[in-house]
């Protein structure tokens, strides 16, 4: 009897030890962007991030303009651990007091990145980069006897008319468009009259403008031939469906952005979250975001294979010569100019 009694005890603890095993593993709440993105990271940097820290991942899927919506309305009761988005929006919420000035000292893969990663004040720091330019089909180019493109003033084309898609300027996309064509005619931010003038002259070529994600429908429609898109979104629909659709860098250069990561202020798990960021930044998953995600390195330890490095924001000549709006000049503008776009650009 004091055998079986044993037997049963011992039976008994090891009954509970998945139990106790389940109720010490930690969640990490990170707010980013959903689909093909968290597709992505959940074939490399969540499983290992998990794996590395007896963590659960928990992911809040929003695009940028949303997940810094939704840090302002937690502000004096965050939900949300990490926040990943595009450093425009970014920038807002580093401004807005909503995320807590990073400690380099705890990011060890620190000392590894390019000078671009780093932001303002050290409430962020970027994982990746990526940038605007042009797409065309080869296929589609070579049938009709076109010319490939090599500026952005090839939008402009005769052929092209009403064959055109650019984005709102909603999207980071059109806000590039505005920016590269302004800088084309002479323009700055500060000045963005003849951004808007060449946007206006573009208007009679273009299908539409897109601001709820259309460009993937139209473009298998073959109801657009040339546009202006980031280079992992051209990357990602290229590989998801077997399209030939080709980025181009335009020669007068590519407007881009960073994507950013902080920790939000008021939260308990502050130690995940700095171990977050030095993996994101790691050589390995630097690597692998760039070949999952497709966001250029901003380690200079990552080294990518010919087929990648061709289709991200890679090396020294292209990281560096990366035009980057100046965002303190274009949040303080951007309500002025979205208005603006509305009632002159597409007249809603």
């Amino acid at each position: 009897m004091k055998l079986r009694s044993i037997l049963q005890g011992l039976a008994l603890i090891a009954g509970l030890i998945p139990s106790l095993a389940m109720a010490q593993t930690r969640e990490l709440v990170i707010a980013a962007w959903g689909d093909p993105y968290e597709a992505a990271w959940r074939k490399s940097l969540i499983p290992e991030f998990e794996k590395q820290n007896n963590v659960k991942i928990i992911w809040v899927q929003g695009f940028s303009s949303q997940t810094l919506a939704k840090l302002r309305a937690q502000k004096d009761n965050p939900q949300i651990d990490v926040a990943m988005m595009d450093d425009g929006p970014f920038r807002l919420a580093s401004t807005g007091g909503l995320l807590d000035k990073l400690d380099r000292s705890k990011i060890a893969n620190i000392k590894d990145l390019y000078d671009v990663a780093f932001e303002q004040g050290d409430f962020g720091i970027a994982f990746g980069l990526t940038g605007s330019g042009l797409y065309y089909s080869p296929k589609v180019f070579e049938k009709n006897k076109w010319a490939p493109p090599t500026s952005w003033l090839d939008l402009f084309r005769p052929e092209f008319k009403g064959k055109v898609l650019i984005h709102n300027i909603s999207n980071a996309n059109g806000i590039n468009i505005l920016l590269a064509l302004n800088k084309i005619a002479g323009g700055d931010e500060r000045d963005v009259e003849r951004g808007f003038a060449k946007v206006k002259e573009l208007v009679p070529a273009v299908v539409t403008f897109d601001r709820f994600g259309e460009t993937p429908t139209l473009l298998q429609q073959e109801a657009v031939v040339i546009g202006t898109w980031n280079i992992d979104r051209v990357s990602n629909f290229r590989d998801t469906t077997g399209s030939d659709l080709q980025f181009v860098f335009p020669k007068e250069g590519v407007w881009g952005w960073k994507e950013v990561v902080g920790i939000v202020k008021g939260r308990p798990n502050q130690d995940l979250a700095y171990k977050w960021i030095n993996l994101i930044l790691s050589k390995q998953q630097q690597e692998l975001t760039a070949e999952y995600v497709g966001l250029g390195p901003v380690s200079k330890t990552a080294n990518l294979k010919p087929n990648i490095a061709k289709n991200v924001i890679y090396g020294t000549e292209y990281v560096t010569k990366l035009n980057i709006p100046n965002w303190e000049v274009v949040n303080e503008k951007r309500a002025e100019w979205t208005e603006r776009w509305n009632k002159e650009i597409e007249r809603r």
